[in-house]
């Protein structure tokens, strides 16, 4: 979520082409199935949970990345220690670029990609946590922004993110070491 057009880590990460990263946005699209998507803290962190019938049909975008930017994004996200990457089946909601190797792939038309779950989840946030169908770091809870961890906040997210999980936790202190230090 926060990786879309228009979301804090837009320009910095996804639209960012240096060391030979590649990304060509395919087109808007949306979970085949429903899941839910939540947010794990005060800091508006999204979550999709690998939880396939319950919540909403989410709606992301979907992107066209080579291996140096999979191995990239797999970094930032903490894959698989903190998100893991799945195979899901995504509807398209526009018609696909045509730099891409879905052009002849029409709008409605059913595509096989990859997601990142958060997995190392409580069941209860299932029950607890409003289930959103798409995700802004703008509704809501201001985002959990590298600024703010400059300025103490991240060890304050890490104390909220720790009651969730152990591993989540220990993953977020060294997810932060290694992209933001």
């Amino acid at each position: 979520g926060t990786l879309k057009q228009g979301q804090p880590y837009f320009a910095k990460y996804t639209a960012d082409r240096s060391g030979g990263r590649e990304a060509e946005l395919v087109s808007v699209a949306e979970t085949e199935h429903s899941f839910p998507l939540v947010i794990i803290t005060r800091f508006n962190i999204p979550a999709l949970l690998p939880a396939e019938g319950q919540g909403k049909h989410v709606r992301g975008e979907l992107y066209e990345i080579n291996s140096t930017m999979l191995m990239y994004m797999d970094s930032l996200e903490g894959c698989p220690r903190y998100y893991e990457r799945m195979p899901l089946s995504v509807r398209l909601m526009g018609a696909p670029s045509s730099a891409t190797s879905l052009k002849d792939s029409k709008e409605g038309d059913v595509v096989q990609c990859e997601v990142y779950f958060f997995t190392d989840f409580k069941p209860e946030i299932l029950a607890d946590r409003p289930h959103l169908n798409n995700y802004s770091a703008y509704d809501g809870v201001e985002y959990f922004s590298e600024e703010r961890q400059e300025h103490g906040g991240f060890d304050e997210a890490c104390a909220q993110v720790k009651t969730l999980s152990k591993p989540m936790f220990e993953t977020v202190t060294e997810l932060r070491r290694e992209a933001f230090a």
